[in-house]
C-alpha cells in the first residue's frame, strides 16, 4: 500500500499545522471566577483571540505543562472560546486586587518563547509566602530580608529539632506541602501516622528538611524507582503533580498506562516505570512478533456459506473519504496572525486514517491485496468537496468505500454507493434514519434498538424482580431508545419473563422527587436516566446520592457519561452501571500491540477521541471481510462478528431494503474504581 509523495507531503504539512495566534501585543487578564473541582481551587479562563498557553501560563504564574495536563489539551494548542481550568498558586495573592491586574506579555526573539518582565521583580525567595498575608497588601518585606531568615509570615508554624508543627491552610494538600517544605509527601505522612487527609486548623508534623530521612530527591534514586513501580491515585491529584512528585515525564505516564487517553481518575493504578526486563518496550516490534497477533480465518468464517479462499488472491479497491481539510493547511501556512484558529478545528481525523492503514499494512502480511485511495473528501456544510471526489473515474470501480464523516456529505456519497452498489461504511453517526432504503449503507456504530435490547436482556437476565425507573431528562431526548426500552420491558412483563415493574418519569418536570418517590423499599431499584445532558446528568447524580444509604439502587447511565465531571464517590455509593458502545481492555495483549505498534509507526499515543481505535477496527473487519467472502461480503456480513480492540461488531439480517446496523453493545459497571464488563 504505497501512496504518492504529494500526499505524503501535504498530509505531513496538515499534521505539522500549528495554531496561529498573535502573542506580540495581547494583554491576559487573569480571571475572577473561582471553582473548586475534586475539591481544589481552580481559575476558571475563558479563552480569548490571539492568547496562547504561554502567555495564559505567565499570567497565572503556572507552567504550561500543569495547563495542558489539567485539561487534556493535545499538541498545546488552544482556541478561542475555551474554557480552562487553571490552578490556583499560593502566589496568586489578594484576589481581588491580583485579578484585576492585567499581565502584559511580550515575545524573546532571541529565545522565541514568550516571557514576563515581570519576572525579576517576582525572584524573591518563596519562603515569604507560606502563610496568607497578614498585613496591608501595600507592606512588603524589607529586601534585606535572607533566604536562610525565618519569614515573619510563619507565625503559626513552631519549630523543633526534628520537626516543624504547621496549623493546616484551607488550600494546602500533601504535594503542595512537600513542595513548600521541601520534603517529600511520604515523610510527611510517616510523620503523622494515622492521618486519613488534611483538615482546615490541623496542626501537623512536618519533617525538618535537614534531618528528613526520605527528601524528595530520594525519590529520584534508582534504588527507590526500582521499588515504586505503580501508585494509586488520589483525590486531586494531576498528571502534572504526579509528573513532578516521582519524576516521572507526562508523555512517559501516558506511554506506559494507555488507558488515561479515556482522563485521569481517583482510584486508577498507574505505572511509573516500565516492569523489570520489559526494555524492550521502547523497541520497534519484530516482524515475526506482529505475524503471532494476525488472526486466521476462524472455524465460524470458514463455515459461512460465503467464505471462498480465492477471494485472497483478488485485488479491491477501497476508498477512504476523510476530511483531512489538505486546502486550508496551505492556506493556514500562508496565514497571517489574524488567522482565525476555529477554521483548524477538523484536523481530527489523522489518527483514525492512521488506524486503518496499521490494519490494512497488517493485512497485507496475510496477503491482503487492496490499493487504499485516501481522498480529502469531506467538509462541513460543503457538498462540492465531497461531488468532486466521487465524480473521478475510478470511484465506480470501488468495492467499499469508508466514510465521509459530515451528514450532508454522506447523504450524497450514499446515493452514489446505492447507484452502483458499492457499500459505505458511516463510522460515526448514531442516526437510524441513514440506512433506510439503502441496503449498501453500514451503520459501525450501535443503533437505538440494540441499546434497548441490549438493557432489557441485562435486566431480565440480572434482576428479574427489580423496581424499574425510566427516566427521561425531557420528551425529546433520546426519546427513541427511550420509547423502545419501555416497550420491550411492558412486553417482557406480560410474557412473564419480567417479573417487576417499570414506571417513568421526565426529569426536567418533576425533578429528583419524580425519581426518588417511585424508589421501592427491601427491592432492587434499576434507575436508567436516557441523557447525555451535561449539566442535568451530574445533578440526578448528585441528588440521588443520599437515596443510596435507604434505598437499594443500581444507576444505568449512558455511552458517554465518562466525559462529564461526575463525582466518582456517588457512583460507588450508586452501583453504578453504564451501557458502553464500546470497551477498550488495556490489559489485552491485542491492545499493548497496537499501542505499542502506532507509537512506534507514527511517533504518537493512539487517542480515544481522535478514533485512533476506531479506524484501527474498522480497517480490520471490513478489509477481512473482502478477504474471506469477496465482492459479495455485504450480504455474508450478517453472522461474521468480530471483537476489536475497541468496538464489537455484530450486524443483525437488516428488514427487506435496509443497510446494515451493528447491535452489539456492552454493560460495564463501576468495580473498584474501574470499569470492568459484566459478565
Amino acid at each position: 500500500m504505497r501512496f504518492p509523495k504529494s500526499f505524503l507531503f501535504l498530509l505531513a504539512i496538515a499534521i505539522a499545522v500549528p495554531v496561529f495566534t498573535n502573542a506580540q501585543d495581547v494583554v491576559i487578564k487573569r480571571s475572577t471566577v473561582v471553582e473548586r473541582y475534586k475539591d481544589v481551587p481552580f481559575y476558571i479562563h475563558f479563552v480569548s483571540q490571539g492568547e496562547t498557553l504561554d502567555a495564559i501560563a505567565k499570567a497565572y504564574q503556572v507552567s504550561v505543562e500543569e495547563i495542558t495536563a489539567e485539561n487534556g489539551i493535545p499538541d498545546n494548542s488552544i482556541k478561542a472560546d475555551m474554557v480552562l481550568r487553571i490552578p490556583q498558586k499560593s502566589a496568586v495573592k489578594n484576589g481581588d486586587e491580583a485579578s484585576k491586574k492585567t499581565v502584559p506579555v511580550e515575545k524573546n526573539v532571541a529565545s522565541d518563547k514568550v516571557t514576563n518582565p515581570e519576572k525579576k521583580a517576582e525572584a524573591k525567595p518563596k519562603t515569604v509566602e507560606t502563610q496568607p498575608q497578614t498585613t496591608s497588601p501595600a507592606v512588603k518585606p524589607t529586601p534585606s530580608v535572607k533566604k536562610e531568615e525565618v519569614p515573619q509570615t510563619k507565625p503559626q508554624a513552631k519549630q523543633g529539632e526534628d520537626f516543624i508543627m504547621y496549623k493546616i491552610k484551607k488550600k494546602d494538600t500533601f504535594y503542595s506541602l512537600s513542595k513548600q517544605f521541601k520534603v517529600s509527601v511520604e515523610a510527611i505522612q510517616n510523620a503523622n501516622p494515622g492521618m486519613q487527609g488534611l483538615k482546615e486548623d490541623e496542626e501537623i508534623k512536618i519533617p525538618n528538611k535537614n534531618t528528613s530521612t526520605t527528601p524528595v530527591k530520594e525519590m529520584t534514586s534508582p534504588k527507590k524507582e526500582a521499588k515504586l513501580t505503580e501508585i494509586t491515585v488520589k483525590q486531586g491529584e494531576t498528571l502534572y503533580s504526579i509528573s513532578k512528585l516521582y519524576n516521572v515525564s507526562i508523555a512517559k505516564l501516558n506511554e506506559l498506562n494507555p488507558e488515561l487517553s479515556n482522563g485521569l481518575k481517583a482510584g486508577m493504578v498507574l505505572k511509573l516505570s516500565a516492569p523489570s526486563g520489559n526494555e524492550e518496550i521502547k523497541k520497534t516490534p519484530k516482524p515475526e512478533n506482529e505475524k503471532k497477533t494476525i488472526i486466521e480465518p476462524s472455524k465460524q468464517t470458514k463455515r459461512n456459506h460465503c467464505y471462498n479462499a480465492d477471494n485472497i488472491a483478488k485485488t479491491y479497491q477501497v476508498g477512504l473519504l476523510l476530511p483531512f481539510l489538505l486546502d486550508n493547511a496551505t492556506a493556514a501556512l500562508e496565514a497571517t496572525d489574524q488567522k482565525d484558529p476555529s477554521t483548524l478545528d477538523n484536523f481530527n481525523y489523522f489518527q483514525f486514517y492512521e488506524g486503518f492503514m496499521l490494519a490494512a499494512d497488517s493485512l497485507e502480511k496475510m496477503g491482503l491485496k487492496a490499493k487504499i485511495h485516501v481522498l480529502d473528501a469531506d467538509k462541513l456544510n460543503d457538498s462540492t468537496c465531497i461531488k468532486q471526489a466521487l465524480n473521478k473515474p475510478i470511484m465506480k470501480n470501488m468495492n467499499l468505500l469508508v466514510g465521509p464523516i459530515y451528514a450532508s456529505s454522506f447523504a450524497i456519497a450514499s446515493r452514489f454507493a446505492k447507484q452502483n452498489r458499492i457499500g459505505i461504511v458511516n463510522p460515526l453517526t448514531h442516526r437510524e434514519n441513514i440506512v433506510s432504503d439503502n441496503p449498501y449503507v453500514i451503520k459501525a456504530q450501535v443503533s437505538d434498538s440494540g441499546v434497548a435490547m441490549e438493557l432489557s436482556s441485562f435486566i431480565e437476565l440480572h434482576y428479574p424482580n427489580a423496581n424499574v425507573v425510566v427516566v427521561r431528562n425531557d420528551k425529546k431526548e433520546m426519546k427513541a431508545m427511550a420509547d423502545d426500552f419501555a416497550k420491550r420491558m411492558k412486553e417482557s412483563l406480560g410474557s412473564h419473563r419480567f417479573k417487576g415493574g417499570v414506571q417513568e418519569t421526565v426529569f426536567t418536570v418533576e425533578q429528583i422527587a419524580g425519581v426518588t418517590k417511585k424508589l421501592k423499599a427491601n427491592t432492587k431499584n434499576v434507575v436508567i436516566f436516557f441523557s447525555n445532558n451535561k449539566s442535568n446528568v451530574p445533578n440526578l447524580v448528585s441528588l440521588l446520592n443520599p437515596s443510596a444509604k435507604t434505598n437499594d439502587i443500581l444507576l444505568v447511565g449512558m455511552d458517554g457519561w465518562d466525559d462529564m465531571e461526575i463525582e466518582t464517590e456517588f457512583l460507588v455509593n450508586l452501583n453504578y452501571h453504564q451501557v458502553n458502545s464500546s470497551y477498550i481492555d488495556y490489559e489485552s495483549d491485542a491492545a499493548k500491540q497496537f499501542f505499542l505498534s502506532f507509537k512506534n509507526k507514527y511517533g504518537a499515543v493512539p487517542v480515544v477521541s481522535k478514533h485512533a481505535y476506531l479506524g484501527f477496527d474498522l480497517g480490520w473487519y471490513f478489509l477481512t471481510s473482502l478477504m474471506w467472502y469477496g465482492e459479495d461480503y455485504i450480504a455474508c456480513i450478517p453472522g461474521y462478528d468480530v471483537k476489536g480492540l475497541q468496538f464489537h461488531f455484530a450486524f443483525g439480517i437488516p428488514a427487506h431494503g435496509y443497510g446494515l446496523q451493528n447491535q452489539d453493545v456492552n454493560i460495564v459497571k463501576l468495580d473498584k474504581y474501574k470499569m470492568v464488563k459484566v459478565d
